[in-house]
């Protein structure tokens, strides 16, 4: 569920002005290889730079949801702030699919199965997802992380960074050579009821308050592409009420088991 939608420079126009080149760039297969920091360097200064990022507070995403080929659309909005997300989908036949994370609880309310509370190791995942500032703290949630080699991904000449997170899982990073903007992501969602290897991948880069953010986000499954479309984006605008815990996930604590 990861929405890594972070960036010492005022901000300048990706559209204008490419970011800082590495040493014989015009040739990356030949090149030594960059290390990781570097590369992540050049992602956050691409994005905007750190304070572009974090002079943010909160966010607020809307955006389309579509099977790639299908007529029918849902539509989202997630809010996040403070390490909290909140998570609202109106599915194309009108019910409603709502999740969150308040800082300490993951949960959901399914319009088929109803309400649950995220246990284990998805919770992690949760928590990684509610990071507002993810981008600029990818290390953060990872236990390792090396520059494998230069490899094409999805069009693009890409570092590709293979690492294992902090819940054992591995993931596979690749950030475009040229601009040092985030192309997408190689992992299998198995573990987690997702069906299996999997990319996601990054287009469309626009800026908000001086943060480059893709707005066309693409989730290849073996059997279906799902794609989210950024409809607005606005920052510094959720109020705290917004990751209340709703009444059934709350009954649900109270039935859980206290811990000894």
């Amino acid at each position: 569920m990861r929405r890594p939608i972070g960036v010492a420079v005022a901000f300048v126009s990706f559209l204008l002005v490419a970011p800082m080149p590495l040493a014989g760039q015009d040739a990356p297969k030949t090149q030594s290889l960059p290390t990781v920091k570097v590369v992540m360097d050049r992602y956050v200064q691409a994005m905007g730079g750190r304070d572009a990022i974090f002079r943010h507070k909160s966010m607020t995403i809307r955006e389309t949801i579509q099977v790639l080929g299908k007529d029918k659309s849902s539509e989202r909005v997630f809010r996040l702030k403070d390490g909290k997300s909140s998570e609202y989908i109106t599915l194309s036949d009108g019910r409603i699919y709502q999740s969150g994370y308040n800082g300490t609880v993951g949960w959901e309310i399914d319009p088929n199965s109803g309400p649950a509370l995220a246990e284990g190791l998805l919770v992690k995942s949760i928590a990684r997802d509610a990071d507002m500032y993810y981008p600029a703290h990818i290390l953060d949630y990872f236990s390792s992380m090396e520059v494998v080699d230069v490899a094409e991904f999805e069009g693009h000449t890409c570092y590709h960074l293979k690492g294992t997170n902090k819940w054992d899982k591995i993931n596979e990073h690749f950030y475009d050579t040229s601009t040092g903007l985030l192309v997408g992501y190689r992992f299998n969602s198995a573990w987690r009821g997702g069906a299996g290897d999997e990319h996601e991948v990054f287009n469309d880069y626009k800026e908000f308050g001086g943060w480059l953010i893709p707005t066309r986000i693409e989730h290849k499954e073996p059997a279906r592409t799902i794609v989210e479309s950024v409809t607005s984006l606005t920052l510094d605008d959720v109020d705290d009420s917004a990751f209340t815990l709703p009444d059934s996930i709350k009954a649900l604590l109270a039935k859980k088991p206290a811990k000894s």
